[in-house]
């Protein structure tokens, strides 16, 4: 006989669901508002280095006679070229973490169909209610990682920890394509 819950504990059920989602937001909030300040300082960091360089160079173009320039000029050029390096790694991390915000926004999206779904009885017995509902969580996976988990869980029936291992062992094994083309690949 299968386990039906009463009026109390889809209260509870719910609540911990809109409780859910509101911690969800407000996290993606919060680490947005900080993102855009770090993404605001490394453009301004960007700038100034270019600018250091077009100024380094200048220099060297107008003292060629004064000794030790030009090895002064190449010693900022290495240095302005590692910091830009680095602030390339630190902009892609930041589209990771635009990654993470998608997905906790889905995330946060999906919790809130479900909650409304249990909130109305007649729609929680309602196998339509479910399959459009599991429709619009599909529809919602924009990223590949987020469709095959949708995948794995609903078209194989993977238990959720089955599920979350399979991709990340699948997501380390593209990662680590990803670092033998990257290292295949010749700068000129």
């Amino acid at each position: 006989m299968p386990f039906a819950l009463g009026a109390k504990e889809v209260q509870e059920t719910i609540m911990v669901l809109n409780l859910s989602v509101a911690q969800i937001e407000l996290s993606i909030s919060e680490g947005d508002n900080s993102v855009n300040t770090l993404i605001d300082s490394f453009t301004y960091m960007s700038e100034h280095i270019e600018a250091i360089e077009l100024s380094s160079q200048k220099i060297a173009e107008m003292s060629n006679d004064v000794a030790g320039i030009a090895e002064h000029n190449q010693s900022l050029l290495v240095q302005t070229g590692d910091l830009a390096q680095k602030m390339q790694q630190a902009i892609i991390a930041f589209q990771f973490y635009d990654k993470l915000s998608q997905r906790l926004n889905h995330v946060s999206h999906g919790l809130s169909g479900l909650a409304e779904i249990v909130s109305h009885e007649m729609h929680a017995k309602d196998e339509a209610q479910w399959e459009a509902f599991k429709s619009e969580v599909r529809k919602g996976t924009t990223m590949r990682e987020e469709e095959e988990l949708f995948e794995l869980i609903f078209d194989e029936e993977k238990p959720a920890e089955e599920a979350i291992e399979i991709m990340k062992t699948r997501m380390r094994d593209r990662m680590n394509v990803a670092e033998e083309v990257e290292e295949e690949i010749e700068f000129f």
